[in-house]
């Protein structure tokens, strides 16, 4: 049976909270499921669900217009860590880029550098790095900004500044 991909119920927080706290790389970054869990019931921004017979398999944070206030940004993204490799992770994306198209000709999100296997799998989903942040989030790790072009650019937003509104 094939994974849903769903919108965030309240309901879901505990088990998206569980699926951080499973993940080591969330622990690096401070990042708790309870913190995360109350932060996503608070959240307006689209957060989609992976859901396979009422299980939650993963989750993806989306913010609008989070990349430089006009594309899309996968603001994060975590799959049950028994899951992993079972194509939800891509479907997850697949939802994320189809809200960030909606909006935008892009989408953007960020990767550390000590995560090679999240940077494969970007890379081969169709992104590229564009950019590099060093100690951005944590000391010490760099983050790699990754841009994938979405195809066909969206109206342009009439609250959206140009290039040359900036000066």
């Amino acid at each position: 049976m094939p994974v849903s991909i769903r919108p965030f119920r309240p309901s879901d927080a505990p088990a998206c909270g569980r699926i951080v706290d499973a993940t080591p790389l969330w622990r690096r970054y401070g990042l708790t499921g309870g913190a995360l869990a109350r932060a996503l019931v608070a959240s307006t921004e689209p957060i989609f669900v992976a859901d396979d017979a009422g299980v939650v398999l993963g989750f993806a944070w989306v913010l609008r217009s989070g990349a430089f206030g006009r594309s899309g940004y996968l603001r994060l993204i975590a799959v049950d860590p028994d899951r992993r490799g079972a194509r939800v992770g891509e479907e997850l994306l697949r939802a994320f880029e189809a809200e960030a198209q909606s909006r935008s000709a892009d989408a953007f999100l960020l990767v550390s550098d000590f995560n090679a296997g999240a940077r494969r799998f970007y890379l081969r989903e169709g992104y590229v790095e564009v950019g590099r942040l060093d100690d951005y989030v944590v000391p010490g790790v760099s983050e790699i900004l990754m841009r994938k072009r979405l195809g066909r650019p969206a109206a342009p937003d009439a609250g959206a500044a140009s290039p040359a509104d900036s000066g």
